[in-house]
């Protein structure tokens, strides 16, 4: 059987991976700019699917739509022991030019998936704009294989061949108030040595993200607090002269 056929029967039927009852959890998935591809296209970038969950995640099934006279195609990548796949003849694109690309994500072996999935996003050439990735619907599917409630939002996305320079800056993290998850976002103007610490409260060191050298760009990186208690917490970014906190806080 092809991979095509395999797809269609997973995307249409959901009996295995995607069952009909619903859990009482909630989920936020957004897209964020991960990092220019190297690739012959210079119009091509790498966008990630953050999945904040409060339970483990077995499966996604999505369907994105994006305005082809701006993007010429998305790409999900692979991930090891996951079975990525996307289907052009699901697809479908409308006078509008929108076309929607449906695909899934899954493990064969029942792993969770510990990762957030990537996309090559290759815009058409000369395109210089930003383009807009619409979630129409997207599935996330627990370890029983029970669907968990998902909040989706559009994603502005721009190809970074000649990029906007950056302004160093610890941005706002999302969600906040969290639970148990956060993507702690900033940026760096230039190439340098870059920290991101979590402090309690108290001052007390917590954990560390990032303490290494980084190329000027957009980043994003998820601080999971699941052995943490509840209560209020403080990210703090140090580059160069510029040093950042922004208060956090966990619900539990």
């Amino acid at each position: 059987m092809k991979k095509i056929q395999l797809l269609s029967i997973l995307v249409l039927t959901g009996a295995v991976l995607f069952g009909g009852k619903s859990t009482a959890h909630k989920a936020q998935v957004n897209f964020t700019k991960a990092e220019l591809v190297q690739a012959e296209s210079v119009n091509t970038v790498l966008a990630e699917l953050v999945i904040d969950s409060e339970v483990d995640v077995k499966g996604i099934q999505f369907d994105i739509q994006y305005n082809t006279s701006e993007i010429k195609s998305i790409t999900p990548q692979q991930i090891e022991n996951f079975y990525v796949e996307y289907n052009p003849e699901l697809s479908r694109k409308d006078a509008s030019e929108s076309k929607v690309m449906r695909g899934i994500i899954f493990s064969l072996q029942g792993s969770i998936l510990n990762e957030n999935p990537k996309f090559e996003v290759e815009f058409v050439v000369d395109y210089q704009g930003t383009s807009t990735i619409e979630f129409l619907d997207i599935i996330l599917a627990d370890v029983d294989g029970n669907s968990i409630d998902v909040e989706a939002q559009s994603y502005g996305i721009s190809p970074s061949a000649n990029p906007t320079p950056y302004k160093t800056e610890l941005s706002s993290a999302y969600p906040n108030p969290f639970n148990p998850s956060t993507a702690i976002n900033y940026s760096v103007a230039n190439d340098g040595h870059v920290e991101v610490m979590i402090y309690d409260a108290a001052g007390r060191l917590v954990e560390e993200l990032v303490n290494g050298h980084q190329d000027g760009g957009a980043y994003s990186i998820t601080w999971n607090a699941t052995n943490q208690a509840s209560g209020m917490y403080f990210a703090k970014m140090v580059a160069g002269d510029v040093v950042q906190t922004q208060k956090l806080v966990l619900l539990k």
